[in-house]
């Protein structure tokens, strides 16, 4: 009987372990995500700012410099709040007691 319980144990305490590791490997492959979000994010800037920059100066458009920044601005716009979004922790909805369903009449 001693035996199955150490042997549980055992088997438990590699759960617990496996369970930690998985934890520790999904909280770096969040934050490469992340830092590739943020590096994409800074990328498009400054290829926004460099493809507007070339349409002033090299094409003489304005009207093509200025579709260039807005959807270039868009496309960052999405980018940066995506990065934002992305690190906020949802509320645990679990318990019953946690929803909140407003004021009451």
């Amino acid at each position: 009987m001693a035996k199955k319980l150490s042997e549980r144990r055992q088997a438990r305490k590699e759960r617990a372990k496996d369970a930690k590791e998985a934890k520790r490997e999904a909280a770096a492959i969040a934050q490469r995500r992340r830092q590739l979000q943020v590096r994409m994010s800074a990328a498009i800037g400054v290829l926004t700012l460099v493809v507007a920059g070339l349409c002033y100066w090299v094409l003489d458009s304005r009207q093509l410099m200025g579709i260039t920044l807005l959807i270039g601005g868009v496309l960052f716009l999405v980018l940066a709040l995506g990065t934002l979004a992305s690190g906020v922790q949802p509320r645990d909805r679990t318990k019953a007691g946690s929803i909140n369903y407003g004021k009451r009449d």
